[in-house]
């Protein structure tokens, strides 16, 4: 085994990886998947699993993956008769599903072996498949290169044969548990096998955390894509996924609340609430960086259950208090399952507000950060690209979208050929070299092709300045208003960055923005009709500033309504 720096493409940019090179490369076209969980295809671990083999699945399409669920096979355990040795070599005396697994294994490129850590091990029907493996081994005993004993393989599929070791535990670390496990898998596979172990796997199906368990999985994913490429797992990519999803603290917490203990419910006297457990782990899942400079007292009052819970949040720090002890800074009334669904990702919330299926009074503004506060809070990664980072800080700006029709009305009056012409130029610099440093939209791409238009009517004569002036709003107004009509409204492109992308997909946010693009193209269209009437009126040498007033009076109007409205559909 050798270390090899490897440069590769990887999303559009190239990133140098260090990997732990296994063997020599071959061409693996047949994957078995073993699914050794008793829980199944319920479990924590073949979430990992599926993410992997995604990732393996996204460079070689053309691999076959097949699924075996050790819960489902009937697999008797090893007799130690030595039938396999001595009466009939290489096949077993037991009549059950093992000698039909055993063709799958060895027909195996690659062996996925997806499974919980169970007493510090591998659970028992995994082990009860290696012990049953017997036959696939010859009963001479040789001695290995390390000074160990072993038998060596009847088929030479079996030592060519590759193996992924993927398995989830609920402790808050990997270490001083993993240990016994692999040295037991140290002597099993040799170096023929790459192993990834998660830490907190608990977080894996809790739908509310999945701020923290998505970046782990698409983690796996780039570790299944890398060992498709390179035989092997980077070791910045090791480095990801053996970082806990959350912090110590608040794992164990969180992880010590989702148990009622009998001990502790005779010592705590809200055990018997409904809502306390639930209460606890938001509370345990509070990110202490999102609270920084937030001094509020967050209550939800459960309406079915007749119990209402505090959040006092003070900086970095957050308490739970039971009852109203304080005075809240925002009250949210709801029904228990309701809020459940919310926090588990089953019911969307603000579109579950418009329903009126739950109220917010008070100060709006802790919903919109609401996420943040109790999406919990992923440990920090210290080895992060320079690439991803620069990409992490673009942001759309609308004065992009904005500055070619600035400089279109300003210039128009006194030359319309120049205006047009530097209105298209401004616009084409920015949709051809704006992408290095901001994150356009669609709307900074279209001006060129919209500003050819006015630019035609200028080469062509098709158009005096008054018609000009008038047809330019009119133009711009209709992109405010054409975009009403698609998912995302212009003003939705950016404003996100309040609520950051998730904005994107809160029906709330998407509701107030389209009702402001409407508005906002109205004013537009407007706009175009009275600059062209003005033109024979005295007030025309006053329609720069006129034109003006009303972009401004409805930016005012917008920072207004973008709080209010959403705070109304929140009261009910």
């Amino acid at each position: 085994m050798v270390w090899a720096i490897m440069n590769f493409w990887h999303g559009g940019r190239r990133t140098a990886l260090t990997f732990w090179k296994k063997g020599r490369e071959k061409l693996i076209k047949n994957i078995l998947l073993i699914n050794g969980s008793p829980r199944a295809v319920d479990s924590n671990t073949i979430l990992l699993s599926n993410s992997f083999l995604e990732g393996f699945h996204q460079v070689h399409s053309d691999a076959h993956i097949e699924t075996i669920l050790l819960k489902k096979c009937h697999i008797q355990p090893c007799r130690g008769c030595f039938s396999c040795w001595k009466n009939e070599p290489g096949k077993c005396v037991l009549e059950d599903d093992m000698s039909i697994l055993l063709e799958k294994y060895l027909a195996a490129d690659l062996v996925v072996w997806s499974f919980p850590l169970y007493h510090f091990g591998m659970p028992s029907m995994v082990k009860a498949f290696h012990e049953r493996t017997l036959p696939l081994n010859l009963p001479f005993i040789e001695r290995g290169a390390d000074g160990s004993c072993t038998h060596p393989a009847r088929n030479k599929r079996l030592c060519e044969k590759s193996h992924v070791i993927i398995s989830s535990c609920g402790f808050s670390s990997t270490k001083n548990n993993y240990e016994a496990l692999t040295k037991h898998l140290d002597r099993l596979h040799g170096n023929h096998y790459e192993k990834i172990y998660c830490a907190e796997g608990e977080l894996l199906r809790i739908a509310q955390l999945s701020r923290v368990s998505g970046p782990y999985l698409e983690a796996v994913k780039q570790a299944g894509i890398e060992y498709a490429r390179f035989g092997g797992i980077s070791q910045e990519t090791h480095a990801i996924l053996e970082t806990p999803m959350l912090e110590e603290e608040a794992y164990l917490e969180m992880a010590n609340a989702s148990w009622a203990m009998e001990g502790e419910k005779a010592a705590d006297p809200y055990s018997n609430l409904k809502a306390y457990s639930f209460m606890r782990q938001m509370r345990a899942s509070f990110n202490p960086e999102a609270g920084i400079g937030i001094n509020a007292v967050l209550q939800i009052s459960y309406s079915d259950l007749h119990e209402s819970y505090q959040l006092l949040i003070k900086d970095n720090t957050c308490r739970l208090i039971v009852g109203t002890e304080y005075t809240p800074t925002t009250t949210i009334v709801t029904d228990y399952d309701t809020w459940v669904k919310i926090s588990e990702g089953r019911l969307d919330g603000p579109q579950a507000m418009m329903q009126k299926k739950y109220r917010v009074s008070g100060d709006f503004g802790i919903m919109m950060v609401l996420d943040d506060l109790f999406g919990g809070r992923r440990a920090a990664v210290k080895q992060q690209t320079a690439a991803a980072e620069k990409t992490a800080q673009k942001k759309s700006k609308m004065v992009l979208f904005l500055l070619p029709w600035i400089v279109l009305w300003i210039v128009l009056p006194f030359h319309m050929l120049y205006a047009a012409m530097a209105a298209l130029t401004g616009s084409c610099l920015i949709a051809a070299g704006g992408e290095t440093k901001w994150d356009l939209t669609i709307y900074e791409r279209i001006n060129p092709l919209i500003l050819a238009g006015v630019l035609s009517l200028v080469i062509f004569d098709l158009a005096d300045l008054q018609i000009l002036m008038a047809v330019s709003y009119f133009l711009f107004a209709l992109i405010w208003l054409a975009s009403i009509f698609v998912k995302i409204p212009l003003t939705a492109w950016y404003s996100r960055y309040i609520m950051g992308d998730k904005a994107l997909s809160n029906s709330l946010f998407i509701k107030t923005n389209r009702i402001l693009t409407i508005l906002w193209g109205g004013v537009f269209v407007l706009t175009s009709i009275w600059t062209y009437y003005l033109w024979y009126t005295p007030w025309f040498s006053y329609s720069g500033l006129i034109n003006q007033l009303g972009p401004i009076l409805m930016g005012m109007f917008t920072a207004w309504f973008s709080k209010w409205y959403p705070a109304r559909v929140a009261r009910g």
